[in-house]
């Protein structure tokens, strides 16, 4: 899937390269008050695609950091659940330890 992926992204550029390489000479002319630009067609939509692709690869580094923090929160609330119940474990052991010296000990008694 991931090397499906590539490829059509691979294709998009590609395609937006061919489009950009053959509006390379056809020119507009942006004017304000101020200034005058003359921009070929091709070099804006080149730009536009860097900046996007540019802008793609840094979601995808967020993205990737931030399921990465998800799954170490995850991790530290399973340790967390695991040593709660290894706790309660004990402490039903400790118990289960008392009511059985308490038996003992009312036998103990109970036999004299």
């Amino acid at each position: 899937m991931k090397t499906f992926m590539n490829f059509i992204s691979f294709s998009i550029l590609l395609f937006i390269f061919l489009i950009a390489i053959s509006n390379i000479s056809n020119a507009i002319t942006i004017e304000t008050v101020f200034l005058s630009l003359k921009v070929n067609v091709g070099f804006l939509i080149l730009m536009c695609s860097v900046l996007t692709s540019f802008a793609m690869v840094l979601f995808n580094i967020s993205a990737s950091s931030s399921v990465a923090l998800d799954k170490n929160n995850l991790k530290k609330q399973i340790e967390n659940q695991k040593l709660k119940h290894e706790l309660e474990s004990d402490k039903v052991k400790q118990l289960e330890a008392k009511i059985y010296t308490l038996e003992e000990a009312l036998k103990m008694v109970t036999k004299k």
